[in-house]
C-alpha cells in the first residue's frame, strides 16, 4: 500500500524553529513560490533569499530528496511574453551547482517545459 502525507509549512520566521521536526529523509518536496515576486525588482532579492532558505533547509535535513519547484500566479505572469523565461533564468542561476536534488526537465525531451 501507499501512504501519502502532505505538510504545509508556515513560511513565517516564527515557525522556522519547528521545521526540522518535519523535514525527513524520505519523500518528495514541493517548494511553492509566487512567480510575480521574482519578476518585480523591489521583491526579487527577498524572493530569492526565501527560496534559498528553503532549498538549504531541505538540503541540510534531506540531502538526497527530490525537490520540485512550483510557481504560482501563472495567469498574471504569462500576460507578458518572456516572463516565464526570465523566471526560468533566475531559478537556474540561483540553483546552479548547489542543489542537485532539484528535478530539472530534460530540454531535449520536454522542450516546452520550463525549469519549474
Amino acid at each position: 500500500s501507499l501512504t501519502l502525507s502532505l505538510w504545509d509549512f508556515g513560511g513565517q520566521q516564527v515557525f522556522y524553529s519547528m521545521h526540522h521536526l518535519f523535514l525527513t529523509r524520505s519523500g518528495i518536496y514541493v517548494l511553492v513560490f509566487d512567480m510575480r515576486e521574482l519578476l518585480e525588482p523591489h521583491t526579487r532579492n527577498e524572493a530569492k533569499t526565501y527560496l534559498l532558505f528553503w532549498l538549504r533547509s531541505i538540503k541540510l535535513h534531506a540531502p538526497n530528496i527530490s525537490v520540485l519547484l512550483c510557481g504560482t500566479f501563472s495567469a498574471g505572469v504569462m500576460e507578458t511574453k518572456g516572463n516565464l523565461q526570465i523566471i526560468d533564468t533566475i531559478l537556474r542561476e540561483l540553483t546552479k551547482g548547489s542543489f542537485a536534488q532539484i528535478v530539472v526537465p530534460d530540454k531535449t525531451k520536454f522542450e516546452n517545459l520550463v525549469f519549474f
